[in-house]
């Protein structure tokens, strides 16, 4: 009996010292304790702020990375937000954030109606002399409305050019035999007339001298067309190259009672030869364009080039027709005039656009 009852005084003994040491312990301070609660309160608060600090700078980031233009106005009509590619098309700063998005895009009213339509497929537009591909997005309600847009000018005359460079080896496997053959058939018409103007026939042969030589050239075109190029890289003075294009022209019956004036200096890394043949194309068919009294000019910058005439000018639908091969302007053209100098321009790195001028003709724009 004596080791059970020494294990339940030893048992009341602890509970005795820690019952002592509860008593001494001071009672917890209320204040400490609210203290503590918004301590551990505002702990969590600034730990869940920085997680939506880090998803916000992340969602930002993804935005950004979009190669489009992204808009959202909010159900307030203000603009909630708008991707940096977007601010770079549309030319704002982030600062537009916040504001009433009908301020913003006042000058875009191509974005104001897209914002106002239904959600559905992509569709293009054309404004401020760009194509837009614009799509308003399917969101909630609560969300707003969301609009996706890009733009797809440079897009669209690349697949033009491409278009055209496919077109062109099709045609050039096809021209080169065709004008084989007429050349052989028109060597022997050139060696009959020449006998028939021995033979006393002047006037006869020299009719059919003539008409041959016309067709020669139109079949020199047609294997310039087809000629494969291997063209050279040299560095260029774009005056001097002008120059030369300009003193040929001079001695062609198409010049007489126009104009033609050079202005600006630049340089260039292009084929000395391709690039004569080029301009001498680009400003022959200027000449024809530009009536009796009127001026060509051509300007020049390093690594550019402008020839301005004075005709009546060309729609953007005309000035990708006439870049096709065989279809020309005029009733007397082969429709290789500019198609070739398209060609050659192109083998050296260089691009030609046509476009109509503000104050009346059409501008050959070169660019490398």
């Amino acid at each position: 009996m004596a080791i059970p009852i020494g294990s339940v005084l030893a048992g009341l003994l602890v509970l005795l010292i820690r019952w002592a040491r509860l008593r001494r312990r001071p009672p917890a301070d209320p204040e400490s304790l609210l203290l503590s609660a918004v301590s551990g309160s505002l702990r969590e608060r600034g730990e869940l702020a920085a997680t939506l600090g880090e998803l916000r700078t992340v969602h930002e980031r993804l935005l950004d990375a979009l190669p489009l233009g992204l808009l959202w106005v909010d159900q307030r009509h203000r603009l909630a937000a708008l991707n940096r590619h977007g601010r770079e098309l549309l030319g704002v700063t982030p600062g537009v954030i916040g504001l009433e998005a009908a301020f913003v895009l006042e000058p875009f009213s191509w974005l104001r109606e897209a914002l106002a339509g239904e959600p559905g497929p992509p569709h293009r537009v054309e404004a401020a002399g760009r194509r837009w591909r614009v799509q308003r997005i399917e969101a909630p309600d609560r969300i707003g409305a969301l609009v996706q847009f890009e733009d797809i000018t440079e897009a669209e005359l690349e697949d033009r050019r491409r278009q055209l460079r496919e077109r062109f080896a099709e045609l050039g496997e096809m021209t080169a035999g065709v004008a084989h053959q007429l050349k052989n058939g028109l060597a022997v018409l050139k060696g009959q007339g020449q006998l028939l103007k021995r033979g006393g026939h002047g006037e006869a042969a020299q009719v059919l001298l003539d008409e041959t030589e016309d067709l020669e050239r139109l079949v020199q075109r047609f294997l310039q067309w087809a000629k494969p190029l291997e063209p050279v890289s040299e560095e260029l003075r774009l005056e001097a190259v002008v120059a030369q294009a300009v003193t040929e022209l001079k001695r062609r019956p198409v010049s007489q009672g126009r104009t033609l004036v050079s202005e600006g200096r630049g340089a260039v890394t292009g084929d000395p030869v391709l690039l004569h043949q080029a301009l001498v194309n680009l400003l022959e068919n200027a000449c024809q364009a530009t009536p009796l009294g009127g001026r060509v000019l051509i300007r020049i910058s390093d690594g550019h080039l402008e020839v301005l005439d004075e005709g009546p000018g060309l729609t953007e639908d005309t000035a990708v027709r006439m870049l096709r091969p065989f279809e020309s302007g005029r009733p007397d053209g082969t429709g290789l005039g500019l198609p070739l100098a398209l060609k050659w321009l192109n083998a050296q790195g260089a691009d030609l656009r046509l476009s109509l001028r503000p104050e009346g003709g059409t501008c050959a724009d070169i660019r490398w």
